[in-house]
């Protein structure tokens, strides 16, 4: 059997809690991808930047941890639990695609932007970047990966008895918020997901050396 040092599940749950209170914050000043008005561009590049530096940092922990979170569990979990790792690990992979676009991208395609005319040329062919292509291909991908990878997730962790049941609980509730329509209320909704890993981070970061014993 292998080993994997107490240290790493440690680490792994600080990845997770770091990683999932970082992108909440950063998802609830998360602008939308094109500007909405010319009075906008006075902070519309600088802001779409940094959130997605931001982005690129915390889902780079997350997937750190989010490796530890399975094989904290890898002794109880069924072959099909494995399947949700692949396809949330997939989901924000794909999911970040969009970062380079606009940290590298925006600061030139919006550059010198003065009027209503260029500002819809510039917004047209940001659009046309993620609905045409590779991009449309990745982007249609995203529903079904995290839609039955957490349901997956949820049921296999709930029926791996490794750890606590409620964040396995809030990981089938959260499926909720991926059907909810997207407006100017559930908007401040859907970033509250990342909440359960935060929760399960939590866990594995204070948990106590004699119960990741006993579960291995």
């Amino acid at each position: 059997m292998s080993y994997v040092p107490y240290g790493f599940y440690r680490f792994s749950g600080w990845m997770l809690l770091l990683s999932g209170l970082l992108t909440i914050g950063i998802q609830y000043v998360h602008l939308e991808d094109i500007p909405a008005s010319l009075q906008q561009m006075d902070y519309f590049v600088d802001v779409a930047v940094w959130t997605h530096i931001g982005l690129l940092v915390s889902f780079t922990m997350f997937l750190m941890g989010f490796v530890g979170l399975y094989l904290r569990q890898a002794a109880a979990l069924k072959w099909w639990g494995w399947v949700s790792f692949g396809m949330i690990f997939a989901f924000v992979v794909l999911d970040l695609l969009h970062a380079p676009i606009q940290i590298f991208n925006y600061p030139v395609l919006f550059d010198g932007v003065a009027n209503e005319e260029q500002l819809k040329q510039a917004s047209d062919l940001v659009m046309r970047i993620g609905s045409e292509g590779p991009g449309f291909f990745f982007m249609i991908l995203l529903m079904p990966l995290i839609l039955l990878g957490s349901i997956l997730m949820g049921v296999s962790m709930l029926r791996a008895k490794v750890l606590p049941k409620g964040p396995a609980i809030a990981t089938l509730v959260s499926v909720i918020l991926i059907f909810l329509p997207y407006d100017s209320i559930t908007k401040y909704l859907f970033p509250l997901q990342y909440a359960v890993f935060v929760w399960y981070g939590f866990i594995l970061a204070f948990e106590k050396r004699e119960a990741v014993s006993e579960g291995e």
